[in-house]
């Protein structure tokens, strides 16, 4: 995918941009971690252990945040850049493409951000020198290896993304379209497996609805579901491409 043809959503302003990201609970963002259970099932995992260890490991990380904010914030950022980064499968610079998406808004956007910190982390923030160092060692791990000039040029216009929109805008954009489209296109939901997906869905959807009365704040309420869902979604989705290669078994194409 060309992040060129995600720099429009720079003109989206901040109430647009919220409203975006909130869609992704309903539209590619949570239904592709709901494809989770279609992976158990092509993995022969039982499915009833399968959501039982799930969820043992969705509380982890949303127990963490709930008794140590600022912490559960750090955890959110390094679980979803080691996540996004893996899911891109383009080395470092996978890794550099999902950390502009992540630290940019705390070098860039620090007080477009503040309302959604203050309700998700007690208003913690990274701390911009942290956030360029790491952004930095990044990109220094990713200029080792060898890409081709199209690929960095998307990554550049990526990171103008990044830069010029707000951090809403920018997130969901790549929430959406890049990370959310690349796992779906892993696992390769199909027909009616659509409405198990959406079941599932819909099942997480009331954990978001029961974090509301603790953060007061609808976006907060819906990354901290987010938070906890990742550990356990990346596992799983690492252990599907992790999988052996018997392609003549896997119904699904994918890496």
């Amino acid at each position: 995918m060309l992040s060129v043809y995600l720099l429009p959503l720079a003109l989206l302003p901040e109430s647009w941009g919220q409203a975006l990201l909130l869609l992704s609970a309903l539209v590619l963002g949570l239904p592709h971690g709901a494809a989770d259970l279609l992976v158990a099932r092509r993995l022969g995992w039982p499915l009833a252990p399968f959501l039982g260890a799930y969820l043992l490991l969705a509380a982890l990380p949303l127990a963490l945040l709930l008794a140590h904010p600022p912490l559960g914030l750090l955890g959110f950022l390094l679980l979803a850049l080691l996540h996004w980064g893996r899911v891109e499968g383009k080395g470092f610079l996978g890794y550099l493409r999902a950390g502009t998406v992540l630290l940019f808004p705390f070098l860039f956007h620090g007080e477009a951000i503040a309302p959604f910190l203050k309700a998700f982390a007690q208003g913690f923030a990274l701390p911009p020198g942290v956030a360029f160092a790491l952004w930095l060692g990044l990109l220094l791990l990713a200029l080792r290896e060898r890409h081709s000039l199209r690929l960095w040029g998307d990554t550049l216009a990526l990171a103008l993304l990044a830069f010029v929109a707000h951090p809403y805008a920018a997130l969901a954009g790549y929430f959406l379209l890049q990370h959310s489209l690349d796992s779906l296109r892993l696992v390769g939901v199909r027909d009616r497996e659509w409405l198990g997906v959406y079941a599932a869905t819909l099942a997480a959807l009331v954990l978001a609805l029961l974090l509301y009365p603790h953060f007061q704040d609808p976006l907060a309420a819906y990354m901290a579901l987010l938070f906890a869902l990742t550990l356990p979604h990346a596992l799983t989705l690492e252990a599907w491409l992790r999988r052996p290669p018997l392609p003549g078994r896997w119904p699904a194409p994918g890496r």
